[in-house]
Order: C-alpha cells, then sequence, then structure tokens
C-alpha cells in the first residue's frame, strides 16, 4: 500500500487512518512537518514551540505529531481558515469617500478601520449625517 505525496493525503492518514502510518515515508514526513507543526500550533502552541528547532529530526517530529494525535477525530480547526475580510460594502460608496476625506485615511487605513471597527464606523457615520442635516 502507498500513500499519496500531499498533504491531504498524509493528514487523512493521521486522523482517520492510524494503521497507515506506517506507510507514510520519511520523506514525506520530512516534506510536511513544518507545514503540520504549524497546523499544530493553532491549537497546541506550546507542543508546537517544543518541535521549532533548526535542528530538529522532522522525522521524529512528524511521528511524535502522529502519536500526540492518534485516536482524537478529525479537528475542525485544522484546516480552518482565517477570518473572512470584512466586505465594503457595507457601506456605501458616497460614506467611504467622506469618511476618508474627513479623517484623511489612506486605503489600507480605511481597510482596518472597516475590518475591526465596523460599529464604530456605523456610529461616526450616523454621526456625521446628523450634523449634515443640523447644518440644512
Amino acid at each position: 500500500m502507498t500513500i499519496d505525496d500531499n498533504v491531504l493525503a498524509v493528514s487523512n492518514t493521521i486522523f482517520r487512518n492510524p494503521e497507515h502510518w506506517v506507510f507514510v515515508s520519511d520523506e514525506m514526513k520530512k516534506k510536511y512537518f513544518f507545514i503540520f507543526n504549524r497546523y499544530f500550533s493553532k491549537k497546541y502552541p506550546e507542543y508546537a514551540q517544543m518541535l521549532n528547532d533548526k535542528l530538529q529530526d522532522e522525522v521524529a517530529g512528524m511521528n511524535l505529531i502522529h502519536a500526540f494525535l492518534s485516536g482524537k477525530t478529525y479537528p475542525k480547526w485544522f484546516w480552518s481558515k482565517s477570518e473572512k475580510k470584512v466586505e465594503k460594502s457595507l457601506f456605501s460608496q458616497k460614506e467611504i469617500v467622506s469618511l476618508s476625506q474627513k479623517f484623511e485615511l489612506t486605503e489600507e487605513e480605511l481597510d482596518l478601520l472597516l475590518i475591526y471597527h465596523s460599529e464604530e464606523i456605523k456610529e461616526e457615520l450616523k454621526y456625521m449625517k446628523a450634523l449634515n442635516e443640523q447644518d440644512k
């Protein structure tokens, strides 16, 4: 039996078919150690840090990761993607332009504000609208 030489096949071997671990070659373990240790660090940063050394034997490291995760169900966090960026479409183009002009924001600064402080942006837009109505 052989295991395909790709990261998904190796992860399936670890989580779904641990008895096939003997068929994962040392070359594959070396090749994918960094990737697995990086994903491993999402949930177990203290253990991943112990394996994070220039002189770490990658084969032994993968064997340790396999032994630690053996018997555990396929975790949802393992392949999870980062949080999605808040779309600018929550705000009209006119609102974005007025914010950008009022506070002299670059596009990158505005993007960060929209992602991490969208509620505050809504409040500020509401306040700006109220001020504009008072001026009329």
